[in-house]
């Protein structure tokens, strides 16, 4: 499957679901996170879902790693440059819609990219070697080039992968899992 496919068909797949299904998706995704070996960490990667697309909701996520006193980054997209900056959430960071409607974090608290031990991605598809499909625009592939090459890269998908992923290339950042309210798939 070519990545526009793959968009297409995912965008539809979501767009069927109900606000409740997605909540109930959600969480089962974050039990299933629940397993893997990733909580000591102390610097951590987030986003806020994009509702009107039906993304999967990383509340739990949140809660868990702020109750837990860990650090907390949020992407924010600088359109001028093409690039994405992570910033730091603090208990007084307030967020703003961009253009995409995308929630990100008004403060200006950048964080260092190497400092950050593992991301939680968005996406809309997967394929069963860790390559990921999101909206096209390569701000998570970019932003992840200026992380350490260890970082752990998790997408998190209310659907199972497809077997391949055709046209992927270079600059194309593959994913260490990917969980599913099923299953945590592994690369």
């Amino acid at each position: 499957m070519k990545k526009n496919q793959a968009r297409k068909k995912y965008k539809d797949l979501r767009n069927k679901l109900s606000n409740q299904k997605v909540k109930k998706l959600s969480n089962q995704i974050f039990q299933q996170g629940l397993k893997l070996k990733i909580w000591n960490k102390q610097t951590y990667m987030l986003y806020k879902p994009i509702k009107t697309k039906k993304e999967v909701d990383t509340s739990n996520f949140f809660e868990i790693l702020h109750s837990d006193s860990k650090n907390i980054i949020y992407p924010k997209i600088n359109f001028e440059t093409n690039t994405m900056n992570g910033l730091l959430f603090t208990n007084k960071t307030k967020f703003e819609t961009n253009k995409y409607d995308i929630q990100e974090p008004s403060n200006n608290i950048i964080f260092n990219p190497k400092m950050i031990e593992l991301v939680f991605i968005p996406l809309l598809s997967f394929d069963i070697e860790g390559n990921r499909v999101g909206y096209g625009s390569g701000f998570y592939d970019r932003f992840l080039k200026e992380c350490k090459s260890d970082i752990l890269k998790i997408g998190l998908s209310f659907f199972e992968p497809e077997i391949k992923i055709e046209d992927t290339n270079s600059s194309d950042v593959k994913l260490n899992f990917c969980i599913t309210p099923q299953k945590i798939f592994s690369f």
